[in-house]
């Protein structure tokens, strides 16, 4: 072990001109633009070694996109079973299918897959515009919203829990322990969020294991679903229904966060949208580069050499793609939006983990945008209105106030 100063220890394998002692979320919140602070890493080294990246906890953070698409896609070098920096969870049992590797991965998406496929998400798309819909309604006559409570916080949140067949009554109190499991401000109060969600869970299958044939489409696949030659265990389903109440929550809302704060700064843009709604999907590629708000995480599978760096079998490692996504090696101008540019971003991962969500992530954007440009003119921030973002485990709006013409 080196001492590189009275508070900070460094394992002996690893490099000093690796070595990165910051807080980086706070190193994030220097300015008024995460993205723009995160750049900075840009200028260093590919590979650092941060003594409290990974929860309080040492990790490796690669810091180019090509470093991060090589961690997404080896998964013989870097595997995505908890290692002992990840979050501080009951040992039992998996986040599933993100937290399993080949050949084991394979089983779990093949359960849920075609319920999470392009014409699954086509046939869902009337609850969504429903949903939107109804949000806007209570606001649009208004001229003028608190975007994140009001909208983007409950669209993701509300579809996710009609897809897990769970009661919509229970809605805010969902949003409340999400909100503690990935913001709270100590390991205690996130690990008693998680072990309320966790309980609440496990009540729900019981119920659902007791009458399958009540079950939504989603359920019921996880609740028949196989590993080889046996079905799902009672730590796998737990797994697979506690990954999908909370993946996406936390991401989604943060996207729909900074998207609608761009397009508050881009006049231009937003009219262009109007005009041709044709042009929302190559948007919605372009910003969901740009605009990446998470840094999932790995562990080193083997002690290894990677690209000149030494590294210890079961180090974390955290793979931002908000650094892949305005990586100036990758991308010409990275932090101007360009909707014509149709990047082949990794900001949903990429290999055997590329995000199960995907398609409904976009599926929701797609349907926000066209409901707000459709609806509204001229949508901006007050001149008194509030603007705030949070950079602990996920980059992310927390405080949008918008206002508009009428359409």
């Amino acid at each position: 072990m080196k001492i590189i100063s009275s508070s900070l220890a460094v394992p002996d394998h690893v490099p000093s001109q690796c070595v990165w002692d910051h807080n980086l979320a706070a190193f994030l919140r220097e300015g008024n633009d995460p993205y723009l602070a995160a750049s900075r890493l840009h200028k260093g080294p590919g590979v650092i070694w941060v003594p409290t990246a990974a929860h309080g906890r040492p990790a490796w953070i690669f810091t180019q996109h090509k470093l991060i698409d090589e961690g997404f896609t080896d998964w013989t070098a870097f595997s995505s079973k908890r290692g002992s920096n990840a979050a501080v969870m009951d040992p039992n049992w998996l986040l599933l299918p993100v937290e399993a590797d080949r050949p084991d991965h394979r089983f779990y998406r093949q359960a849920l897959n075609p319920l999470f496929s392009p014409a699954a998400m086509n046939r869902r798309v009337t609850a969504v515009q429903q949903l939107c819909d109804t949000l806007i309604d209570a606001f649009i006559d208004r001229g003028r919203c608190e975007f994140i409570s009001e909208f983007a916080g409950i669209l993701p949140n509300a579809i996710t829990i009609s897809l897990l067949g769970l009661p919509t009554e229970s809605l805010t109190q969902f949003v409340d322990w999400e909100e503690e499991m990935v913001h709270g401000a100590t390991p205690e109060l996130r690990m008693a969020a998680g072990k309320a969600v966790i309980d609440y869970l496990k009540d729900h299958i019981a119920r659902e294991q007791a009458l399958p044939e009540a079950s939504t489409d989603i359920m019921q696949a996880i609740l028949k679903g196989r590993m080889a030659e046996r079905p799902f265990n009672e730590a796998e389903i737990l797994g697979l229904v506690y990954l999908l109440f909370v993946a996406g929550l936390d991401t989604v809302y943060s996207t729909l966060g900074w998207i609608m704060r761009h397009l508050t700064l881009d006049q231009a843009l937003q009219a262009r949208l109007r005009d041709n709604p044709d042009d929302i999907p190559a948007a919605i590629e372009e910003f969901t580069r740009a605009f990446g708000v998470s840094a999932p995480s790995r562990t080193v599978a083997k002690d290894m050499m990677f690209h000149g760096v030494p590294m210890k079998a079961g180090e974390a490692v955290l793979l931002p793609t908000y650094l892949a996504g305005r990586d100036p090696t990758a991308w010409v101008d990275p932090h101007r939006i360009d909707i014509d540019r149709r990047p082949r971003h990794i900001t949903f991962g990429t290999g055997p983990h590329v995000c199960l969500g995907v398609h409904l992530a976009k599926r929701e954007m797609k349907v926000m945008l066209q409901s707000f440009l459709a609806r509204m003119r001229n949508i901006r921030r007050p001149t008194d209105g509030r603007y705030e973002f949070h950079t602990t485990n996920t980059i992310g709006v927390d405080r949008l106030d918008l206002e508009w013409d009428p359409a």
